[in-house]
């Protein structure tokens, strides 16, 4: 997750640059709760997908050394 905030919170800051008219630089505090969010919802992503991998191994009973095979996705 904390990868995920900072790559986004720098696509925010590239986006939307923080930056006044004087050529002051700032904190934006909407760039920072955007990429928290992002990484939260990469956070939730994440998780549901190795849920839904470990219900496939558990259900066809694979052990968890071998690799899941293509069609058992």
């Amino acid at each position: 997750m904390a990868i995920t905030t900072v790559i986004s919170y720098n696509v925010a800051d590239y986006v939307n640059p923080p930056v006044t008219e004087n050529d002051n630089k700032y904190m934006p505090v909407g760039n920072v709760i955007e990429s928290i969010f992002c990484g939260f919802l990469a956070l939730i992503i994440s998780f549901y997908i190795s849920l839904r991998i470990l219900r496939e191994r558990k259900k066809n009973k694979y052990p968890f050394n071998q690799k899941l095979q293509k069609q058992d996705l």
